[in-house]
C-alpha cells in the first residue's frame, strides 16, 4: 500500500488546530537553516528538515482545546443542521462526501423558506467544503449533488485543479464570507449625539468689490451673495458695516474687505456665514 505524501496543506492544518488560525507552516531556503518552519508568533520556529519530520513534530505536540467564538458555534450548529435536513447531500462520513451542486447556497436559502441568513447558510457551507475531505471529493468525484441527492452536472476541470492546488498547499482554503453584522461591529461605532465635540467652522471671505444685487431687510440689515470658488455665500450685515463698504467703494482707488465668520445652514450651492465680521483696508502701492 503506498503511503499517503505528505503535503503543505496537512501541516497548516493541524498547525491552525493547535495554535489558532494565524498559526502556519512554511518550508525556508533563502537563509538560516533550511526547513520547515511554524510560524505562530513573532519568530518562526523549526520543527524539521523534511516534511515528515515537521509532520512528526506536530503530531507530538498537546491539543490546545480553545474557546469557539459565539459565531464559530452558530456556523458548526448550521452544519449539523444541513447534515439533519439534508441526509442524501451532506455526509459526515469522509468517504460519503460528494461534490455540492453549484450555488446550492441559493438552493438551501429557499429550501429553508428563507428563515436563515443568507451570511449563516454560508459559513456552515464553508466549514463543509473548505477543508481536504472535501477537496478529495471534487477530484475523485465527477458528478455534483443537488438537495435530494441527484446528479445535477459536472466537476469542470478548473474545480478540480483548484482542489489540486489546495491540497498541494499551493493556495490556501478559501475563508467563508464574513458575516455582515460581524463586519458592522468590528466598525467604530458612530458616537451618540452627547457624545459629540461640537465645533465651528470659521471662514474667512476677501472681497474688493462692492457686492452687487444686495437686498435690504428689515431694520436696515443687508443681504448679499458671494461666489467664492464655486461654493455660494449669503451673508447678512448690520447697516453701518453696509456704509463702511460703500464708503470704502466711493473714497479708495483700491481696497479689500475681510469677512469672518462660522459655517451656518446650508444653501443651494453653498452656505450661509453665520456673524460675520468685517475688516476693511485701503490698498496702497510700496514705494520703492
Amino acid at each position: 500500500m503506498t503511503k499517503k505524501r505528505i503535503t503543505k496543506s496537512d501541516l497548516n492544518e493541524i498547525a491552525t488546530s493547535l495554535y489558532g488560525d494565524e498559526a502556519y507552516c512554511e518550508y525556508v531556503r533563502s537563509s538560516g537553516k533550511h526547513g520547515w518552519y511554524l510560524n505562530k508568533d513573532t519568530e518562526p520556529n523549526l520543527i524539521g528538515n523534511n516534511v515528515n519530520e515537521a509532520m512528526e513534530w506536530l503530531e507530538s505536540q498537546p491539543t490546545v482545546c480553545s474557546e469557539k467564538t459565539d459565531s464559530e458555534k452558530k456556523d458548526v450548529t448550521m452544519l449539523e443542521f444541513l447534515f439533519e435536513k439534508f441526509p442524501k447531500t451532506f455526509f459526515k462520513e469522509a468517504e460519503n462526501i460528494r461534490p455540492l451542486q453549484k450555488y446550492i447556497h441559493k438552493k438551501i436559502y429557499k429550501a429553508l423558506n428563507y428563515e436563515y441568513p443568507r451570511e449563516e447558510i454560508s459559513a456552515g457551507l464553508a466549514i463543509y467544503t473548505q477543508n481536504i475531505d472535501y477537496c478529495k471529493s471534487l477530484i475523485a468525484h465527477k458528478i455534483r449533488l443537488d438537495l435530494e441527492g441527484n446528479s445535477c452536472g459536472e466537476v469542470s476541470e478548473q474545480h478540480k485543479q483548484d482542489a489540486e492546488a489546495r491540497l498541494m498547499g499551493i493556495t490556501s482554503m478559501r475563508e467563508p464570507k464574513q458575516n455582515k453584522t460581524h463586519a458592522k461591529e468590528k466598525r467604530l461605532k458612530r458616537p451618540k449625539a452627547e457624545e459629540l465635540i461640537k465645533a465651528k467652522l470659521e471662514v474667512c471671505i476677501k472681497i474688493n468689490d462692492l457686492p452687487q444685487g444686495s437686498k435690504t431687510l428689515r431694520n436696515g440689515w443687508e443681504e448679499f451673495i458671494i461666489d467664492t470658488q464655486g461654493k455660494t455665500v449669503k451673508i447678512t450685515i448690520r447697516p453701518r458695516t453696509w456704509k463702511k463698504l460703500q464708503q470704502a467703494s466711493r473714497n479708495y482707488p483700491a481696497w479689500i474687505a475681510n469677512i469672518r465668520g462660522t459655517i451656518g445652514t446650508n444653501i443651494k450651492g453653498g452656505f450661509e456665514l453665520l456673524t460675520p465680521g468685517v475688516q476693511i483696508f485701503e490698498k496702497t502701492h510700496k514705494e520703492n
